[in-house]
């Protein structure tokens, strides 16, 4: 006599399958978020150790120190020191409010630096798949340089941030064709090129 089969019910293969897929995005979504956490834990690490800055970050510093709002914009900085107009007044408003040590100068980098990780993500998710963006992300967050700039008091990271966002400004509005958003685009462009150096390609498309 031969052994019966029966079939799984149709309910069951599907349930099985979802609980797969919902485990599998699980561990993506904990692995994103993971790397993220260790990325801004190595930030605020190197943020509150406070090192003395190097000679490069005091040439560049002593004028946001010295000059008013209006001097930053008008006037050439000291020792030929070049940096966007959005950088030079947002770390001079950070001089005002939290006066002229080390962690004040670089709180506008810090700042940038996590932002640029958040801003990453909606854009590695429109370019790649499921793991690649996790890859990116964790390329981004967990690189040496993008760091250290991060903790830098100089205009890098917010280069890097105005970089992202250029790109996350393209994956929303690439297909608009009312004015509105496009009336948008054309404003943040402009505004991503002021937190651009002079020598930085302004190609927000």
């Amino acid at each position: 006599m031969s052994p019966i089969t029966l079939a799984a019910p149709a309910s069951g293969v599907r349930k099985s399958a979802l609980a797969r897929r919902y485990t599998a995005a699980h561990y993506k979504h904990l692995a994103l978020y993971l790397i993220l956490a260790v990325g801004i834990g190595f930030r605020l690490f190197h943020f509150f150790y406070n090192r003395s800055l190097f000679i490069d970050e005091l040439y560049l510093n002593i004028s946001l120190i010295k000059l008013n709002f209006w001097e930053l914009a008008t006037q050439p900085l000291a020792y030929e020191q070049k940096a966007p107009i959005v950088y030079l007044w947002s770390v001079k408003l950070c001089v005002l409010l939290f006066g002229k040590g080390e962690k004040a100068l670089r709180l506008f980098s810090l700042i940038c630096g996590i932002s640029a990780l958040f801003a990453f993500i909606p854009v590695a998710r429109f370019y790649l798949k499921e793991w690649g963006v996790v890859l990116a992300v964790g390329l981004l967050s967990l690189s040496w340089a993008t760091i250290y700039h991060s903790v830098e008091a100089k205009q890098y990271s917010a280069e890097l941030l105005a970089t992202v966002l250029g790109l996350l400004l393209y994956t929303r509005y690439h297909n608009a064709t009312r004015l509105h958003p496009l009336l948008l685009w054309g404003l943040a462009g402009g505004f991503y090129c002021g937190s651009r150096s002079r020598s930085s390609s302004c190609w927000l498309v």
